[in-house]
This record gives C-alpha cells, sequence and structure tokens, in this order.
C-alpha cells in the first residue's frame, strides 16, 4: 500500500496546473488607427487631451484559460525600429494594446505581436493587431 502511493504522488508531481487556449485569438477588427498629433480645435480630442485618456484597441477575443491570464507586448515589427517604442505601448486586461494620449511614437505602421501567459503556460501570437499612427 505504501509503495503504490509513493508512486501515485510521485507521478502527480508533474501535472501542469490550468489550461491555456489560443488557438482561437483575434481581434476585431485586426487594426486600429490612433492619432499622432491631437488638435485644439476636435472636441473629442480636447477631450482625451483635458482628461488624458489613453489611445486603446478592442479587447482580444477566443482566449480561454485558467484565471490570472497576462498579456504583454513580446515585439512591434515596424519602419521605426526604436526601444523607445515598445516602452509607450502596454498590452493591459484582456489584451487591450494602450497608449498614453501624449505619446511620441512617430507616424507608420506597428505590427503588434502578444505574449499570453498563465501559471504553466506562455504563448506568443505574432501580429495579432495592426496599430496605425496617423
Amino acid at each position: 500500500m505504501i509503495l503504490l502511493s509513493t508512486l501515485l504522488y510521485g507521478g502527480c508531481k508533474d501535472v501542469k496546473v490550468g489550461y491555456l487556449f489560443t488557438h482561437n485569438a483575434k481581434y476585431n477588427p485586426d487594426s486600429v488607427v490612433f492619432k499622432a498629433n491631437l488638435d485644439d480645435a476636435n472636441n473629442d480630442d480636447v477631450h482625451r487631451k483635458k482628461f488624458e485618456i489613453p489611445w486603446q484597441s478592442h479587447s482580444l477575443e477566443g482566449v480561454q484559460g485558467t484565471n490570472p491570464i497576462n498579456y504583454s507586448i513580446e515585439r512591434i515589427d515596424s519602419d521605426h525600429n526604436s526601444p523607445e517604442i515598445l516602452k509607450q505601448f502596454s498590452a493591459v486586461q484582456k489584451g487591450i494594446v494602450e497608449l498614453p494620449w501624449n505619446h511620441t511614437v512617430p507616424q507608420g505602421k506597428y505590427a503588434i505581436s502578444l505574449r499570453i501567459s498563465n501559471e504553466g503556460y506562455s504563448v506568443v501570437l505574432d501580429s495579432m493587431i495592426m496599430v496605425i499612427i496617423e
């Protein structure tokens, strides 16, 4: 009995906790437009500036897993390869890509790859969303 209990206990140590499914992950729509410069003649821009409202994408759909699920930006592909750009973008709850209202990211297109992780699992999803800075 003791030998059987020892074998069963020893076999259970390698079992990963929880799960993480990302095969259906997507943004809808898969691109978003943020402004490079705010216009003081535009009421929406004035409101964003007054309350320091960050630019945000839609949330990432189709991710299932054991909570807490963490989102981070793994890589940004663009014509502007600067470490300063990566520091300004962030991925927050439910994979929402966020950029401060007063960012200094140059105009252009930015393909963002995300890392999604929880306890025991980590997946990188390449070029999940295109952020266009105009």
